[in-house]
C-alpha cells in the first residue's frame, strides 16, 4: 500500500496531468515505461500481500479459539465465523464508501494515505501481540505433501483415462451401478 500511495505523492513516478486545448483534446506526454513498472510492482506487491493474508486470517482467528477441552467450543467457533464475516462485509462497506468518499473530495494524496498509514498501527499491533498468540506446530512438512503430488502425477503421467462413451460419460461411480436423476425430495 506504501509503494501504491508513493506512485500518488511523488510527481517523478506519475505522467505529467492532462492539459485540455482549445480542441478540447487532451495533450500529455504518456506514461513512461518505469513509471509503469512502479505501478504494476505495487499492484503486485498488493495482490500477493492481500491473497496471502485472507486465507489465513480466518483459520488463524480460529486457531486462537480452538480450544477441545471446552463443551462449549462448537459454539464458539460458529460464533467467531458470523462475527468474522460481519467485521469483513462492514469493512468492505466502510472501504467502498468511506475511503472512496475521501477520494473524490480529498483527493488520491489521502486517499491512499489513510489507509496505509492505518496499517502501520495495525500491523505494530499484530506483531506486539504475537506472544500471545496460539500458535500450532506443522505436523509435516508442506513441502512434503507438495512433492509426494509431483511424483504421483509424473508416475501416473501415462495413465489413460476411460473414454467418454464408457460408463455414461461418469468417471466417479462402482462399476455395474445404476445411474439416478436427481430427487425433488428437497425441493
Amino acid at each position: 500500500m506504501m509503494v501504491l500511495w508513493l506512485t500518488v505523492m511523488l510527481p517523478q513516478v506519475k505522467p505529467s496531468p492532462c492539459v485540455v486545448s482549445t480542441v478540447t483534446k487532451c495533450s500529455s506526454t504518456a506514461a513512461t515505461s518505469s513509471q509503469l513498472a512502479l505501478l504494476y510492482f505495487a499492484f503486485a506487491l498488493r495482490s500477493i500481500g492481500s491473497r496471502g493474508i485472507r486465507p489465513c486470517s480466518l483459520a488463524f482467528g480460529a486457531d486462537q479459539l480452538d480450544n477441545k477441552e471446552n463443551p462449549k467450543n462448537e459454539r464458539v467457533l460458529e460464533s467467531f465465523f458470523g462475527w468474522y464475516y460481519a467485521s469483513s462485509s462492514v469493512a468492505v462497506l466502510i472501504a467502498f464508501t468511506v475511503i472512496v468518499y475521501i477520494q473524490d473530495h480529498l483527493g488520491w494524496r489521502i486517499g491512499f494515505g489513510v489507509p496505509a498509514i492505518l496499517m502501520l498501527p495495525a500491523g505494530i499491533l499484530f506483531v506486539l501481540a504475537s506472544p500471545l498468540y496460539v500458535k500450532r506446530n506443522a505436523t509435516e512438512s508442506l513441502f512434503t505433501g507438495l512433492a509426494q503430488v509431483a511424483v504421483s502425477a509424473y508416475v501416473n503421467r501415462k495413465l489413460m483415462l476411460p473414454g467418454q462413451n464408457d460408463s455414461y460419460g461418469c468417471y466417479y461411480h462402482l462399476n455395474d451401478s445404476e445411474l439416478k436423476a436427481p430427487s425433488d425430495k428437497l425441493r
